[in-house]
């Protein structure tokens, strides 16, 4: 494991205080081989090798091979056994189920803009399954991990609450996936309100951190590629807009906190307040910490397949009072 992303894992450990009242739970963990699904994976397993927590992780995939490769060492143990499944099937699991956290989702605009259809079926067709299985489970929290992107275009000075919507054109096939994880949070609520599912919903600004994968497709994952490859940084927009960013292990040690503390039927900001930049911004900062290569941020049109993935939305920038 790199070692960055393992002390990032401990810090989370050593400091949040909710994960003592796991303990002895069982949790069923979607899109466990992702960015956030592994970190929380991890994170669960140290905690149980560390400080004997004895929590246990059932982690749901599609590439089975990818999650021995990432957690197999744990598995004769007995801290985590895989269930290997797609998210739009019915969900089939024998064992008692605590908690249920679900991060599986087409998560990346290279996905949004080739498979929009396979987008939108996953996130809803997934959430649905596993509401349901939570449902039969009764289980004690159901954690739906949403976006900044289900606010839409806001045009709202300042930072954006939990009840400041915006504008999102249907008709526009980027929305295929703010509209799907729109829908997935009122699936949420709508089990909590009719069969007392408890969930609850945490919303991510855009992450960053050890971890992400190397074909990630999102803007942060490319500047840190070209950095590391010693290229400029090729700009596809004027990179005008204003985002919150949120490092990955202060994310995961959030939707913890909202897991074990979350009032069901309600949603929750997850940011950083003081990471707070336009694109452009975070492009010529990362490329200013190695002056001596020389590198330059460079302004280039986009290609249209390239608009099609491009989010709709300016500032999204978002208030962290309630979680907090």
């Amino acid at each position: 494991m790199n070692s960055i992303l393992e002390q990032d894992i401990l810090h989370v450990c050593e400091t949040n205080r909710e994960l003592k009242t796991l303990a002895g739970s069982t949790v069923l963990i979607t899109g466990a081989t992702g960015f956030v699904g592994s970190f929380l994976v991890y994170t669960f397993l140290y905690d149980a090798q560390t400080r004997g927590t004895d929590i246990r992780i059932v982690a749901m995939v599609r590439n089975e091979k990818r999650a021995r490769e990432l957690f197999g060492r744990f598995e004769e143990k007995g801290w985590v056994r895989f269930l290997v499944q797609d998210v739009r099937e019915p969900m089939a699991c024998d064992e008692p189920i605590d908690y249920i956290i679900h991060c599986a989702s087409n998560a990346g605009p290279r996905e949004y803009g080739s498979d929009p259809a396979g987008t939108m079926a996953t996130n809803f067709l997934g959430t649905l399954h596993l509401l349901e299985l939570a449902r039969e489970k009764k289980t004690k929290k159901f954690l739906y991990v949403s976006t900044i992107e289900v606010y839409g275009d806001t045009k709202i000075e300042g930072a954006i609450g939990e009840h400041d919507f915006g504008t999102m054109d249907s008709t526009n096939v980027r929305s295929c996936y703010p509209l799907s994880k729109k829908a997935c949070e009122t699936l949420a609520v709508s089990y909590w309100e009719q069969y007392q599912v408890p969930a609850v919903i945490g919303r991510l600004s855009y992450l960053y951190g050890p971890g992400m994968k190397k074909d990630d497709s999102k803007v942060v994952a490319q500047f840190a590629r070209d950095i590391a490859g010693n290229r400029n940084i090729v700009m596809k927009s004027r990179g005008e807009q204003l985002r919150s960013y949120t490092y990955i292990s202060d994310a995961a040690s959030a939707l913890l906190t909202i897991l074990a503390k979350g009032t069901p039927g309600e949603a929750y900001n997850i940011a950083n307040p003081q990471s707070r930049m336009t694109i452009a911004q975070m492009a010529r900062t990362l490329a200013g910490l190695y002056p001596r290569r020389g590198l330059k941020v460079v302004f280039d049109l986009p290609t249209e397949t390239e608009q099609k993935r491009f989010s709709f939305i300016h500032d999204a920038v978002l208030d962290t009072g309630k979680l907090e």
